[in-house]
């Protein structure tokens, strides 16, 4: 390697052939005296530490912090609306999901929605052992009945004592209007309808209970997420925390005419408790582009593009510093992974 003055040039082509948009690249321009590196100190430097480090190269995008996609909650009874939950609430197993004519229309877990009435000599299918899964959650099953698909004495008993304690008719018989199965806690939203209305059609916005992050990604990078993986989300307050991803969309759509093609991916948050109380609040979603563990890495200011062709680094040996030629890797977070004659603890020259 020959003799390099202290001269230096900001060259932005190098920044282009190194990949750091904003990067400040120095070009060394040799002269044409012998071959040795030894460089003198300069005033207008400073040092930092070659470290081995992980280096995550990561692409923001914008999210939303909520509680998944609301979707209508409707009364299956015909009526008057008597009452409603409030809103932000969340109505749980055996809780009214709405009150029409004075009486609850209670919600219970399943996935199967009660289609038909269960009844005594009713055909076995999963919406009976529905059914029973929910009563014996509730206490009313007693030690006589046996949680399967089948209604039997013991279940009609179990339903008897279930309608008994709700003050309503004791018929034992479960019909299409008596609960509302869902998969799970519904949260109260918006409201539709109000008390006085007629009962019958959608009365509030529900959703679920779990926070997530919602994000309408780009088709053309759905490669970014990778259900499993982890991002980085900052909330509103500036604070960062991790999440994971629970599901990425294979369905593209376009939120307007003039918008590309999206897919839907939901992130939700390792700590549940992060955000606080937030709901539909703007956030900003770090996915991973890609890692690299345990590697030598400088700052990308430390890189001197040399006119020759190639990347070096100056280090700072006490007594002289010399000129070292660098392979590059992986960039992160404004550091680079280098290869050549390096050891961690040494020290690169930067501009001050």
């Amino acid at each position: 390697m020959s003799v390099v003055t202290r001269k230096r040039a900001i060259a932005a082509a190098a920044v282009a052939s190194v990949g750091v948009a904003g990067a400040l690249v120095f070009v060394f321009r040799p002269d044409d005296q012998g071959s040795a590196a030894t460089i003198s100190s300069s005033a207008d430097t400073t040092t930092a530490t070659v470290e081995r480090q992980d280096l995550v190269d990561r692409e923001s995008v914008s999210g939303t912090l909520g509680y998944g996609e609301a979707t209508p909650q409707s009364s299956p009874r015909q009526g008057t609306i008597t009452a409603l939950p409030a809103e932000g609430s969340v109505v749980e197993r055996g809780q009214s999901l709405v009150e029409v004519d004075g009486k609850p229309v209670p919600l219970f877990y399943g996935s199967v929605p009660l289609y038909r009435t269960l009844e005594s000599g009713v055909d076995d299918g999963p919406d009976v052992r529905q059914l029973e899964e929910n009563l014996q959650a509730l206490g009313f099953a007693g030690s006589s009945m046996t949680v399967d698909e089948h209604f039997d004495s013991a279940t009609r008993s179990a339903v008897h004592a279930w309608q008994e304690s709700l003050g309503l008719e004791e018929t034992g018989i479960v019909t299409p209007e008596s609960f509302v199965f869902q998969p799970g806690p519904v949260r109260v939203g918006e409201h539709s309808a109000s008390i006085g209305s007629p009962a019958g059609g959608a009365v509030y916005q529900a959703t679920g209970t779990t926070r997530i992050v919602t994000v309408r990604l780009e088709a053309s990078r759905q490669s970014l997420a990778v259900v499993g993986d982890k991002a980085q989300v900052e909330l509103p307050d500036g604070t960062t925390t991790e999440g994971t991803i629970a599901t990425v969309g294979t369905v593209a759509t376009q939120d307007n005419e003039q918008s590309p093609a999206r897919i839907t991916v939901t992130i939700t948050l390792d700590d549940p408790n992060a955000g606080g109380t937030l709901s539909e609040a703007p956030v900003t979603v770090d996915f991973t582009k890609s890692s690299v563990q345990g590697v030598l890495a400088v700052p990308v200011r430390a890189l001197l593009a040399l006119s020759e062709g190639g990347y070096a680094v100056e280090v700072d040996r006490g007594s002289k510093r010399e000129l070292i030629a660098v392979e590059l890797g992986a960039f992160a977070d404004g550091y680079v992974e280098v290869t050549g004659d390096l050891a961690e603890g040494d020290e690169v020259v930067m501009p001050a």
